[in-house]
């Protein structure tokens, strides 16, 4: 049964937003009592657990950390830029009548602002801003029930693997970026339904074969 519904994270998946996400932790950082941020690679290759540990970010901490990041998210959100091919790809799916949504730990507010500037807000049903590092499986399942939409018909899309966890834990099919934060042989070895190496490759599994998006 093909996919009617494609739902997106929105950080690194859609938004080339890495650079802009580190550089808003090591600001807050000394704000908030956490440690440096200074091996980017080595971060890129840990669980989320794993790096809050080294970081020093405690659960306790957690939800004080994310409204500071969203905020600080909020400044300059409309400049981020979005992945390369991703306007393309957006476009061809609304055209040929795949729904589109995101779910994301960023805000709406500040996903909007990025989609607005570059002109595919208009793509999108829905825009679920969760404002927690984890959970989104129960996000996932609030979105199944209320788009009334069966389980095999929908497909999650991120790059990080606490976004394939939700998925699999909502029960709902998963395919992971390799352009994103997560480095792809993490990503591989969670055993997604598919891995993504370029924008393209998704409407292709979507059964939309086209050329190469730029």
């Amino acid at each position: 049964m093909p996919y009617r519904l494609a739902i997106f994270d929105f950080d690194g998946t859609l938004a080339d937003s890495l650079a802009h996400a580190v550089a808003i932790f090591r600001r807050l950082a000394p704000t908030l009592g956490l440690k440096p941020f200074d091996d980017v690679a080595a971060a890129r290759a840990m669980p989320a657990r794993q790096l809050m540990k080294k970081l020093g970010v405690s659960y306790f901490r957690l939800p004080r950390l994310m409204r500071a990041f969203q905020a600080a998210a909020a400044e300059g959100a409309e400049n981020l830029q979005l992945q390369p091919g991703i306007a393309e790809m957006l476009a061809l799916l609304h055209e040929r009548g795949i729904r589109l949504g995101i779910l994301s730990s960023n805000s709406e507010e500040n996903i909007r602002a990025c989609l607005r500037t570059h002109g595919v807000e208009q793509y999108f049903e829905f825009i679920f801003g969760y404002p927690k590092l984890f959970g989104k499986a129960r996000a996932l399942r609030r979105i199944l029930k209320a788009e009334k939409i069966p389980r095999e018909e929908v497909i999650y899309i991120g790059d990080e693997l606490r976004d394939l966890e939700a998925a699999k834990k909502a029960r709902i099919d998963c395919a992971a970026v390799s352009w994103g934060w997560h480095v792809p042989e993490m990503l591989e070895e969670a055993k997604p339904t598919a891995m993504l190496r370029t924008p393209a490759d998704l409407l292709e599994l979507l059964g939309n074969a086209v050329p190469q998006l730029s």
